[in-house]
């Protein structure tokens, strides 16, 4: 039972961790809008973790198996359900478009401010 507990706590915190190591942290040229996103999906990974493994624990017969295996499954379902294809509105470009800045032009072929 203690050897369920402890695995099943490694892969919560190796969940959460992950988050946490993601390149929005630790990139210096990362916009606000890309930091804050990587900090929400870290949150809603970890509370995920917690709410899958109370109610894992409430559910299954074995209190620590239950809420090893919630724990998992709610943070994998928590980061899922926070994840964004374009999270800033960068298109597929990569760079945000706003016309305050000048643009490039396809039609003329050039930047335009």
């Amino acid at each position: 039972m203690k050897k369920t507990m402890m695995i099943g706590a490694g892969g919560a915190l190796v969940m959460v961790l992950g988050g946490c190591a993601s390149t929005g942290y630790g990139d210096r040229y990362a916009s606000a809008c890309e930091r804050d996103y990587e900090r929400n999906r870290a949150a809603a990974t970890a509370a995920g973790a917690v709410l899958g493994g109370a109610a894992g624990a409430a559910i299954a017969r074995d209190d620590a198996t239950g809420a090893a295996i919630g724990a998992v499954a709610g943070g994998v379902i928590g980061n899922q359900l926070a994840k964004r294809d374009d999270p800033c509105g960068y298109g597929f470009s990569g760079y945000p478009v706003d016309r305050r800045y000048g643009y490039w032009d396809e039609r003329r072929g050039r930047w335009v401010r």
